[in-house]
């Protein structure tokens, strides 16, 4: 009887106590397990098209610089795929517990995953299989009939890799504006 007192006398000097303080305390370490996360994806994936467009630079063989680029591309999407499911499962998961202004990140993970996976696992592995088959041939690709069809797989990659960009950078904004809050 004394506890029921009690949790009601503290329920009516402030009823909304024991809400904000489970939500904030219990849960500050998934949050900033999460915005660390998404800080670094974002800051990799930017180096990522840094390193893209520096082979680029750095090299005078086009092709070989594109090796390069799809290769430094293909290693990368493990583990931006890994980060990109590890924030989604968690963002769900408080999300479920109450957290509900996570709901913000599950679309700009889900196309951060998808833009990912199209790029290296569909369109890289198509353009790498055109340039064995020109270069069989004795010709580079650009040279060769599929240079067109060549040239829409990598302007469809390059703007995988816009939304790439965009998508973990929306992600990290949400997740330090939420964790400033």
């Amino acid at each position: 009887m004394k506890l029921i007192q009690t949790l009601c006398c503290s329920a009516l000097i402030n009823p909304f106590y024991p809400m904000v303080e489970a939500s904030e305390s219990q849960y500050t370490f998934s949050c900033r397990l999460l915005c660390f996360l998404a800080c670094l994806m974002a800051g990799a994936i930017i180096a990522q098209a840094l390193g893209c467009l520096a082979t680029y630079l750095a090299m005078e063989d086009s092709q070989a610089a594109g090796m390069m680029a799809h290769l430094l591309i293909q290693h990368l999407s493990y583990y931006f795929l890994g980060c990109g499911f590890v924030i989604l499962s968690l963002s769900n998961i408080l999300i479920k517990r109450g957290l509900s202004q996570l709901k913000v990140i599950r679309l700009p993970s889900l196309i951060l995953i998808v833009s990912v996976s199209v790029a290296s696992f569909l369109l890289i592995p198509r353009m790498d299989y055109l340039r064995a088959t020109a270069l069989l041939d004795g010709m580079p690709v650009m040279l060769s009939p599929f240079a067109s069809y060549f040239a829409i797989l990598n302007g469809i990659t390059f703007f995988l890799l816009c939304v790439q960009i965009f998508s973990s950078l929306l992600i990290a904004w949400s997740l330090s504006d939420n964790q400033s809050t």
